[in-house]
This record gives C-alpha cells, sequence and structure tokens, in this order.
C-alpha cells in the first residue's frame, strides 16, 4: 500500500497538467481554480462563454455522489471492494479520453475536448471520493496545498517516532504529484492527449496493489 499514494498524486498531478496544457487551462483535479481562471480571462476581455470552465464543479460533484453512491452499495465496511471498483472505473474514463482521440479533433475547441476534459474531471472526482471513503489510502492526493504545509510543519515540529515513515512518504507523494505535473505537460504538449493511456495503466497498477 505504501506506492498507492504515490501513485494516485502522479496520476492527479498528470491529469491537471494535461487539460491545463491542452485544453486552454482548464484543472480538472483541483476544479476550484477553474473560478480563478475563468475570472482572469474576463478580466482580460477573453471569451465570455467559458462555459466548461464552470461545468467543472457540476461535473465533479456529480462524480462525488455517483461514487459514494457505489460504495454505498458495494458495502461501506468492505473498503478496498469499493475502491478496486471504482479505480478500475476510473482507468475506464482515462482509456475513453485517448479512445475519443482518434475519433475527434482535441486540438482546439470542441466536442473532442469537452469529452476529454469532462471525463477527467469525473476521473479526478473519483479520486478525491476514495480518500474520503477509504483512509488506509492516505494523505490527498489531487491537490498538495495542503501536504506540503504539513510536511514542512512537521518538519519544524517533528510528532512521535511513528510518524518519521509518514513524513517521508508524504514527500513522497509530493515529489510523485510533481513528476505527474510535468510528464502530463510535456506529453500532452508533444503527443497530444492520447498520452493519457499513462494514468489509465497507472490506475489497473495500484486497483491491483489495493487489499
Amino acid at each position: 500500500m505504501l506506492a498507492v499514494g504515490p501513485a494516485l498524486a502522479f496520476m492527479a498531478g498528470f491529469a491537471d497538467a494535461s487539460t491545463f496544457v491542452g485544453a486552454d487551462g482548464i484543472f480538472c483535479a483541483h476544479v476550484t481554480g477553474n473560478f480563478v481562471v475563468l475570472a482572469a480571462d474576463l478580466a482580460r476581455h477573453a471569451r465570455a462563454d467559458e462555459w466548461l470552465k464552470l461545468a467543472t464543479f457540476p461535473l465533479f460533484v456529480a462524480a462525488v455522489l455517483a461514487s459514494t453512491a457505489v460504495h454505498r452499495r458495494l458495502g461501506p465496511t468492505v473498503a478496498p471492494r469499493s475502491t478496486r471498483a471504482l479505480l478500475l472505473v476510473k482507468s475506464a474514463l482515462f482509456g475513453a479520453a485517448v479512445a475519443v482521440t482518434f475519433v475527434l479533433p482535441t486540438t482546439e475547441d470542441g466536442l473532442g475536448r469537452t469529452l476529454i476534459v469532462s471525463l477527467l474531471v469525473i476521473a479526478m472526482g473519483i479520486q478525491n471520493t476514495l480518500h474520503r471513503l477509504n483512509p488506509s489510502l492516505g494523505a490527498m492526493t489531487t491537490v498538495m496545498t495542503g501536504n506540503v504545509t504539513a510536511w514542512f510543519v512537521e518538519s519544524r515540529l517533528p510528532g512521535p517516532p511513528g510518524s518519521a515513515e509518514k513524513h517521508r512518504l508524504l514527500a513522497v507523494i509530493i515529489v510523485a504529484f510533481a513528476a505527474g505535473c510535468v510528464l502530463g505537460a510535456l506529453g500532452v504538449a508533444r503527443f497530444g492527449f492520447v498520452i493519457l493511456v499513462v494514468p489509465s495503466v497507472v490506475a489497473l497498477v495500484v486497483r491491483a496493489c489495493v487489499r
């Protein structure tokens, strides 16, 4: 399970950077950041019809509600079971995003790009929910602000001896997220959204590690 947190962080960073670079500044993991981006666009007299930035929030909420319903249906007392099921769905969503690239243009605004962003927002909504439903997954992996704060605070105010391993794992999670951001951004810039096959495979690997 030690590798699960960093792998999830890698996927989140990869996905977030992918949509930000490939879809003109849209976050799929840090969806509340889209409100800031939209406000900045409007302040610079950009197009006022950037509806997709606003649509990410209800999509994200819908994914959270649906994930919670799946967890409840499969049995909330057996968290690994629902976690594996949701990770499979998450992998399929990334795979569907890759499939879109073969049937629709995604290098400019249009249906193809909208579908990819929507699929990734739903995938990240699932990942956010997983941390709430299965605390054994560890620290939140979709947004790193809190983790970075916790790491530096704990560096100056170390906890009990047993917390040292958790502190090291938190550092690995932060680095994994950063690595995902770099590779996602460079990958989409060079190869397009087809590079999302990477987090799709990683999700399956994480699923196999959850017990």
